[in-house]
């Protein structure tokens, strides 16, 4: 029995494909490559009130300069790498005592215990999660796009993070984040600090 390489290299080759973006979390564009979009004048998101990794009342979005993160506790990829390296940015800035280092969960699983157990490891990062209806309107003001994956553990999200303002307010969104390399996102952190 002969088989035909040309059909089966392109089976092999789609199949590959996705697995590739089945593991990265099946991100949706722009967030296939890197990317930005500035706000001007800078964009006011919806104001909320969220609830923090520790449990207390947020108000959202916060007063002076922020980064926000837009994941999931149970991403396999996108979220830690972004993290990892947004971490050491941070440090090499001097950690700036008044800049946030925000994770907004974008799936309603992550409870604020779920996040605090996470955030363990990538402290000062604080983590907010809220009901669907407070955190969807944030997304979609800041360009943001996520639903739940086949088969319903994991989502597809799109990799991003915004960067606020002293006032709250979305100055600059970051896509394919967590492509980007710590010196990247060093300077990207210190444009939004002057």
């Amino acid at each position: 029995m002969m088989v035909k390489v040309k059909p089966l290299l392109r089976s092999i080759f789609l199949l590959g494909l996705f697995s590739l973006v089945w593991a990265h979390g099946g991100h949706y564009l722009p967030a296939s490559g890197p990317g930005a979009a500035d706000f001007k004048p800078p964009r006011t998101l919806p104001s909320v009130e969220l609830r923090s990794h520790e449990n207390k009342a947020f108000v959202f979005p916060p007063k002076g300069p922020a980064v926000v993160l837009f994941g999931y506790t149970q991403c396999p990829d996108a979220c830690p790498l972004t993290l990892g390296r947004l971490l050491p940015a941070y440090e090499a800035l001097g950690a700036p005592p008044h800049l946030r280092l925000l994770l907004l969960s974008v799936d309603e699983r992550d409870t604020p215990q779920t996040l605090q157990k996470y955030l363990r490891g990538f402290a000062p990062v604080q983590g907010l999660t809220g009901k669907p209806e407070t955190i969807r309107p944030i997304a979609e003001a800041a360009r943001v796009e996520y639903n739940l994956a086949p088969g319903g553990r994991l989502l597809f999200h799109t990799d991003a993070m915004a960067l606020l303002d002293a006032q709250g307010r979305l100055v600059r969104m970051l896509y394919g984040v967590s492509r980007l390399s710590t010196a990247k996102l060093k300077e990207e952190i210190a444009q939004l600090l002057r």
